[in-house]
């Protein structure tokens, strides 16, 4: 992705033409393929901002752990009471030879209800809220390059960051918000912020990503947040504590039977 160049003239000319060869497609390959820590950890706090203007705040475990072919995630609330010790699990899986991915794997534990549940990872189920927030459960999870179309509309800043602007549109159509534009940054390739359209093609939400940090050489977004400009409401994910690589996460961890002995801590 870097280049080096010798002259001033040459870096310009160089800079051009290599923008103008990338797609919308490969500019969101590129996106994809940024390498990712084999494990991580970290503590976040949620907000979820309501219309009357009132905050509800959430203190979350996360860990992943990559196993090649899949990867595992899960997230466990640990306050307030009422939701303590409900967790989601995610099995995303990689593309195979001829490009098809396998759908994702997902479960919810409900503690109060004393049940797991699967998810649905597509249609109307995946575009559901998750817990409560402006986040679906679709968002929690990867989307697969070859659900979209892409188009490159240009370039745009975004909080000082020049960005590829690329539209992607779902192939079905059968989404919540089957059109979303991604403002992906042309020096490393990682997410800036992504605007998602309705089925009425209006404009719903909104996610920015900020407070950047490189941990181990993974350039990591601590803050997330996603607004519902149609209902004013928003949720916050602030990440703390992060630890990537280096740890020994126990594989039993990633299990249903451990989200309903609420091993997770």
């Amino acid at each position: 992705m870097k280049k080096t160049f010798l002259t001033i003239s040459a870096m310009i000319l160089g800079a051009g033409l290599f923008a103008q060869s990338l797609t919308g497609y490969d500019i969101m390959k590129k996106a994809d393929q940024v390498p990712e820590p084999k494990t991580a950890s970290s503590n976040a706090t949620l907000t979820i901002h309501s219309k009357k203007g009132t905050d509800r705040i959430r203190q979350v475990i996360m860990k992943s752990k990559d196993y090649g072919d899949v990867k595992k995630e899960v997230i466990v609330f640990v306050t307030p009471k009422d939701v303590s010790g409900v967790g989601y699990l995610m099995f995303e899986y990689d593309e195979d030879a001829s490009g098809k991915k396998k759908d994702s794997d997902n479960w919810l534990y409900m503690p109060a209800l004393n049940k797991t549940r699967r998810i649905a990872s597509s249609g109307s189920e995946s575009d559901n809220s998750f817990m409560g927030t402006d986040f679906t459960y679709k968002d929690m999870g990867d989307r697969s390059l070859n659900d979209y179309n892409y188009t490159l509309l240009g370039e745009e800043s975004v909080d000082g960051t020049a960005c590829y602007k690329v539209e992607c549109v779902s192939k079905t159509r059968d989404e919540k918000d089957p059109r979303y534009i991604s403002y992906i940054a042309k020096s490393d390739f990682i997410l800036r912020k992504c605007e998602f359209y309705d089925r009425q093609d209006q404009l719903h939400r909104i996610l920015t990503c900020s407070d950047f940090a490189t941990i181990k050489g993974y350039t990591t977004a601590q803050t997330l947040k996603m607004e519902n400009v149609q209902t004013g409401t928003w949720s916050l994910i602030q990440s703390r504590d992060i630890v990537y690589e280096g740890q020994d996460i126990d594989d039993s961890l990633f299990t249903v039977a451990a989200l309903e002995k609420q091993r997770i801590r």
